[in-house]
């Protein structure tokens, strides 16, 4: 399922031109998202055609027969490239993805890629590798978990999803496509960080350029971590709910997210979620004190799948979208690198909150 993107040539040109001569040709010819504002303005003539969302099928069938999935459509928007790729991947075995990494190699496209050093001697890494390809690591027992691919400059893709064929074609995973120069800014900025300058964790440089942005008129925000705490971010704009909160979890065990939940559940907010099975009812999780809850207005529910319910993500008053990389967990906010958006729109979450109620059928009480 996707909502479709549309695009301009022009922009195209320019954004490439800004990559190769180091220029910010939009912003010259006006043609960028505007500045970044803290509190960035909606213009609501501006159609929301800056974006695709995509949720995995996860039916997960045998090696043979996965085709036309995520990884598919990933590369071959990655092949239209000529400037550069950066794929910040914690696992990467996806083989349409990885092929095509290696042709735009051989093409003379530059090619950047970060993987989690517990994943460093895959195959698939390897032959990356032999193909002239670096592959940078973060040599860490914290984890790198991003997930992210940057085009050109122009455009990012993001969400929960590894770029595994089992996180295309087994679990449950969001991913999404965005179209803005300055919003890939932030992600070039990250992987110039891990590339470059070999730098990962909390003591990485906290600058992200754009983290509030407007792009067609919506505000979104983007965070990174853990040079940037996200759990007091995420707990504040869960503190803002007013009628509902929506949320799918793989891991749910940070306490100031959790605690921020049940304050408005308390109040009388509305709140529904699916947790992950495996890891649901262990001590730290959030899923037996929710539960338990004697509330009304709290149900949750462990999801049906028999692989993995990978998304991380909450939703809400039907307006608010926060998903990304993040999972709500300690590890995550303190020690982990992660991304995170929030995108401010109702439109844009009416695609999270049809999948929410398709994973939310197929879950137990």
């Amino acid at each position: 399922m996707n909502k479709k993107a549309g695009g301009a040539i022009l922009v195209l040109v320019l954004a490439v031109l800004s990559v190769i001569f180091g220029q910010d040709l939009l912003q010259q010819f006006g043609l960028d998202e505007g500045e970044p504002l803290l509190n960035p303005v909606t213009d609501p003539a501006a159609p929301a055609d800056w974006y695709e969302i995509y949720f995995t099928n996860p039916t997960c069938p045998p090696e043979a027969e996965r085709v036309d999935g995520l990884d598919e459509d990933i590369a071959a928007d990655m092949l239209s490239a000529e400037v550069r790729v950066d794929v910040a991947a914690y696992d990467l075995d996806a083989e349409p993805m990885v092929q095509a990494l290696i042709e735009l190699e051989g093409r003379g496209v530059e090619v950047r890629v970060v993987t989690d050093t517990d994943n460093a001697s895959l195959s698939s890494i390897n032959r990356l590798r032999r193909n002239g390809i670096s592959v940078a690591e973060d040599k860490r027992s914290a984890i790198m978990h991003n997930k992210f691919v940057v085009i050109d400059g122009r455009i990012v893709w993001t969400g929960s999803m590894n770029f595994t064929t089992n996180g295309v074609y087994c679990n449950n995973n969001n991913l999404v496509r965005i179209a803005s120069p300055r919003l890939a800014a932030n992600y070039t900025a990250e992987m110039d960080e891990m590339v470059n300058d070999n730098s990962f964790g909390p003591t990485s440089p906290q600058n992200t350029p754009n983290e509030a942005l407007s792009i067609g008129g919506v505000r979104v925000e983007n965070y990174l971590g853990p040079e940037r705490e996200i759990a007091p971010i995420i707990s504040r704009r869960l503190a803002s709910a007013e009628s509902e909160i929506l949320f799918m979890a793989f891991s749910f065990t940070n306490e100031q997210i959790g605690e921020a939940l049940l304050g408005r559940a308390d109040a009388g907010v509305i709140v529904r979620g699916v947790f992950e099975r495996v890891g649901s009812d262990t001590p730290f999780s959030y899923y037996p004190p929710l539960s338990q809850a004697r509330l009304s207005n709290i149900a949750v529910r462990t999801d049906g799948n028999p692989q993995v319910m990978h998304h991380k993500l909450f939703i809400i008053d039907r307006s608010i979208v926060i998903f990304g990389s993040f999972n709500f967990s300690d590890n995550a906010n303190n020690s982990n690198d992660e991304n995170v958006l929030i995108v401010h729109d109702s439109e844009f979450a009416s695609y999270f909150i049809e999948e929410f109620e398709t994973v939310w059928a197929e879950a137990s009480e």
